[in-house]
């Protein structure tokens, strides 16, 4: 009788919904697969990482992935590889992300705590988003032990240098400038990596570094890095004589042969002969050695005032031209070259570059500028202009500039040379104005407004008479 009641009970159950089941079962979430390679890796070399991410049926917008940014590296994206795939009968689609990593100083690398945003279409045509944690990635830095001995220590498949002498006249005399430019070629790693060149000050030449110039080449087909960087200092010759600009060795890590390589760069000798047209001390008595004694006697007793007269002029040009002449050329000069080292220089460079058309020749004029521009200190950087503008429209077109250059596909919106000149005019124009504003606060003497409210001793307000 008890087993007949419950099979009545199950009979009057209501019959249970179709998709019941389906509910219960756990819904497909998206995966992410995160790979390191190599785990360790010389320094300044290229640790590969690679990102996927793939979600059930398809994705409604790209995922939002955080920069993988290492302090002590140089973090690079490459090209996007669009994946699909299917698990337990369902199929995933997602993107393969690739971050070349260029450590420079050995030790231990990690990168943690991050996370990555991914949309998706859950059930079509509803969306769901989700927040999917990074797992810990980490990586080691290391030089080789034949290569501790290296100052700095510099890394590649592939090094070449190369120097080159302008000289602004053949013969050179003092006045003249002669311009030393070294240039390495690296594959590998990045430009900022390179070695910097520092030229030696000498004795009777002015000494004029200029702004180094860094430029990367990507190949878009394999990735491989070319880098290249420019180095070169102007040496104004003020004095005559023999000079010797000093060599130049650099010692680098080849990463293909596992040895320490070396390049040589000869010395350049320079003479320096006299310049005939700056004015020499006792030039004015040349003349007068041409004449006779007699009649130079004769002469001067006959116009003996004027001649005294003359003779105190002549000697009084004769001791102050020549050094008149040499403050004003040096004082020219050193205005020349504070002007080549100027702010306002820089930015005449950068409206030639807006004026040529090439996103990169304006791209490095534009971070030359920044260089010198103090309102964007003290990181100069393109960064810091646009957090001291707070101009979206600026941001916009320095976003547009930079997806021309690096961005692996190019965008819809093309960049323009004179919307972003006109957007960093104003920009300079505003922030140098805020720069003179805070200027004048800051020197305003503190007692210029003493505190008000304050009553003075011995003042005492009067009631109105009655």
């Amino acid at each position: 009788m008890r087993y007949l009641r419950i099979a009545i009970a199950l009979l009057l159950l209501p019959p249970a919904a179709p998709g019941a089941f389906a509910q219960q079962a756990t819904a497909p979430e998206p995966i992410l697969n995160v790979s390191v390679d190599p785990a360790r890796v010389v320094v300044g070399q290229k640790v590969l990482l690679q990102v996927e991410v793939m979600a059930p049926n398809y994705m409604t917008s790209p995922p939002e992935l955080p920069g993988f940014q290492v302090r002590n590296a140089v973090t690079r994206q490459l090209q996007n590889v669009n994946t699909n795939d299917e698990r337990n009968g369902v199929s995933y689609a997602g993107v393969r992300f690739a971050f070349a990593i260029y450590p420079q100083e050995p030790g231990s690398y990690a990168i943690a705590d991050q996370k990555l945003t991914v949309r998706y279409a859950a059930e079509p045509p509803a969306t769901r988003e989700t927040a999917l944690t990074v797992p810990r990635i980490a990586f080691e830095a290391f030089i080789p032990d034949a290569a501790s001995a290296l100052r700095p220590f510099v890394a590649a498949s592939r090094l070449s240098v190369e120097q080159t002498v302008q000289r602004s006249s053949e013969q050179l005399r003092s006045g003249d400038a002669v311009t030393r430019t070294v240039t390495i070629k690296a594959e590998g790693l990045p430009a900022m990596l390179l070695p910097p060149q520092y030229f030696t000050a000498i004795d009777g030449m002015a000494l004029y570094p200029a702004q180094p110039s860094l430029q990367d080449h990507v190949d878009g087909r394999t990735d491989s890095m070319t880098s290249t960087r420019i180095d070169s200092a102007t040496y104004m010759l003020q004095q005559p004589g023999s000079y010797v600009l000093p060599a130049i060795d650099i010692a680098w890590w080849n990463t293909d042969s596992g040895k320490v390589e070396r390049i040589h760069l000869d010395e350049v000798p320079l003479m320096v002969a006299v310049n005939p047209a700056e004015p020499a001390a006792g030039g004015a008595t040349g003349q007068g050695r041409r004449w006779s004694v007699s009649a130079f006697v004769d002469l001067v007793a006959e116009h003996w005032l004027v001649a005294l007269l003359a003779l105190i002029v002549l000697a009084a040009i004769a001791w102050f031209a020549p050094r008149v002449s040499r403050a004003v050329a040096t004082d020219w000069r050193r205005r020349r070259a504070a002007y080549l080292q100027s702010e306002e220089f820089s930015f005449q460079q950068l409206r030639q570059a807006a004026r040529g058309g090439d996103a990169k020749s304006m791209y490095f004029a534009l971070l030359d500028w920044l260089g010198r521009f103090e309102p964007a200190a003290p990181d100069h950087t393109i960064h810091s202009l646009k957090a001291a503008a707070r101009d979206a429209e600026l941001d916009s077109e320095l976003g547009l500039i930079e997806q021309e250059l690096f961005a692996p596909r190019q965008s819809p919106d093309h960049w323009s040379p004179r919307r972003l000149l006109r957007r960093v005019k104003l920009a300079r124009r505003n922030l140098r104005r805020q720069a003179i504003a805070v200027s004048a606060r800051r020197q305003l003497p503190s007692e210029i407004n003493p505190g008000g409210g304050v009553a003075l001793p011995g003042r005492v307000r009067r009631l109105p008479a009655r």
